[in-house]
């Protein structure tokens, strides 16, 4: 009998996050690596951009133990994202080497409501059309979207579903019919919201692709030419 192998459709993420207190760490027998976390919170601001909420989630990597965050500091993280759809805290996950520290938190800190960024890999499992509340009226496409991703600190595979909205406006009406039951999709976009009735991730899209490509049959070129270089850059 053929082994059948659990296909990797992750959720990478790239943000700004604020620790609500330092870092804490998991070590063995005095082992100087481990896992350390972090708790810290998405900020949303809605579909809509009309509401102001913050959803708590849990930083983890796998690193030297002195490794650590401290609270009431911004950092910038990028890494990948398992939100389980069971009231779980989602774990983003992440390499101490992307990590940034941009300053102290406080009143003047840029607004980083709905500023995390998403890229998905996954499965469509389930599409609505439904009618905007925004002044256009226009349709709106909500698209269900399995992943499932590695955990390394309990180390199984875990599945989860994203909910990705995509607007109606000029500019994606035309990707709606993209999204089919069943087909392979690359998604970015903006984390807005959460979905506490299913505990789902809301992901606002702004581009699409399908991973087998168009086939827009448009035949290349042999000819190569370099790219203009500003002053003194070498190409």
């Amino acid at each position: 009998m053929s082994n059948i192998r659990t296909p990797n459709h992750p959720a990478a993420f790239t943000g700004h996050f604020v620790p609500l207190e330092d870092s804490t760490v998991d070590t063995v027998r005095a082992n100087q690596y481990g896992y350390v976390k972090t708790q810290s919170y998405f900020q949303c601001g809605g579909i809509q951009a009309d509401k102001r909420e913050n959803f708590e989630i849990e930083l983890l990597t796998n690193t030297a133990l002195n490794n650590t965050l401290t609270s009431n500091t911004v950092y910038s993280i990028s890494g990948k994202m398992i939100a389980l759809n069971n009231s779980s805290t989602p774990v983003l996950s992440y390499a101490h080497e992307t990590v940034t520290r941009i300053g102290e938190a406080g009143p003047n800190q840029p607004d980083f409501s709905n500023k995390t960024n998403v890229t998905g890999l996954g499965m469509v499992v389930d599409r609505r059309e439904i009618v905007s509340e925004s002044a256009d009226g226009g349709i709106r496409l909500e698209v269900t979207v399995a992943h499932c991703d590695w955990d390394g600190e309990n180390r199984c595979h875990r599945r989860f579903n994203i909910k990705y909205v995509v607007p109606g406006t000029k500019n994606l009406i035309k990707t709606h019919t993209l999204y089919q039951v069943g087909r392979e999709v690359y998604v970015i976009g903006r984390l807005v919201d959460f979905e506490m009735e299913t505990h789902t991730a809301v992901v606002l899209v702004s581009s699409v692709s399908i991973t087998n490509g168009h086939q827009i049959g448009r035949s290349g070129s042999n000819t190569s030419t370099n790219p203009a270089s500003g002053p003194g850059i070498q190409m």
